[in-house]
């Protein structure tokens, strides 16, 4: 009986922490891409999602863009109303939208588009061995494994390596981009890209190095040979061409608008949020 009085006020206490720190959110305004003019808008900074925002910002668009490190620092800010929507590619953003009943994806989309590795310029041998690479690897059946793993799975798929002779293989990424790149609740990197890269570097018997950085730095670090190749999601971009190589295409991705859904957390869903964090 002590126990469950016990448990009755912890629990008690919680939920007024809970209701306290988290007020109602307000009613969302952005239904359509058109409704995102003049609205404040959540993106990653030096992501195509940014890109593509700042260009359409040149119209009558006019959107007030506030750049943030990951898409889970964005959702706080747009559930209380400091911003309207949030830009995003649609797997991460389906990842995030699936974890959460306070936020939906338009069906509208902004942009559609196409994800592949950067290498520096010149470096022809190595690119074709890694286009041969992605070949195999959905000939074999390896890509639609790991995606059935990273999308909407168990999250445990891991690409096997064998023995690597040759120079260590620099891999950069950014790690808070999930279900590409991030550190699961054993801190290991784990994503789609990371087991596509770990495929790379098995077909080419290279031991594999993976860099976590800044994305905004990637595409510096592949051209000044701090790493070998930059596999983080890259949309293939004319822009970005004239800096670096792209690999052949590994994936079709849509920059989709993320908005407050009007629905809330169930009171326990709160609570352990609070808790243990989403």
């Amino acid at each position: 009986m002590v126990r469950c009085v016990r448990l009755f006020f912890v629990l008690l206490t919680l939920a007024l922490v809970v209701g306290c720190s988290k007020g109602e959110s307000p009613e969302n305004e952005v239904f359509a891409v058109s409704d995102l003019a003049h609205k404040k808008v959540g993106v990653i900074k030096g992501t195509t999602a940014e890109a593509y925002a700042m260009e359409l910002g040149k119209g009558s668009m006019d959107m007030k863009l506030e750049s943030y490190p990951s898409l889970k620092d964005m959702v706080e800010p747009l559930l209380q109303g400091e911003l309207d929507a949030i830009l995003s590619d649609d797997v991460p953003a389906k990842v995030l939208v699936d974890s959460d009943p306070s936020l939906r994806i338009l069906d509208e989309a902004l942009k559609e588009e196409s994800y592949a590795g950067v290498i520096a310029k010149e470096k022809w041998g190595l690119l074709d061995s890694v286009n041969v690479a992605l070949i195999q690897m959905r000939a074999t059946g390896v890509y639609d494994s790991i995606v059935r793993s990273y999308v909407g799975g168990d999250a445990k798929y891991r690409v096997p390596l064998g023995p690597a002779n040759g120079p260590v293989l620099k891999v950069a990424t950014y790690a808070k981009f999930p279900p590409f790149v991030y550190y699961n609740e054993k801190k290991e990197l784990v994503g789609s890209d990371v087991e596509i890269v770990r495929y790379v570097a098995d077909y080419l018997e290279r031991p594999l190095e993976i860099i976590d950085m800044d994305f905004g730095k990637i595409i510096d670090a592949v051209r000044d040979g701090q790493a070998d190749l930059g596999f983080a999601a890259f949309s293939v971009t004319e822009e970005r061409k004239q800096l670096i190589d792209f690999t052949d295409n590994y994936a079709t991705s849509r920059i989709v608008v993320v908005v407050r859904s009007g629905k809330t957390k169930s009171f326990f869903q709160g609570i352990k949020d609070s808790l243990f964090g989403k």
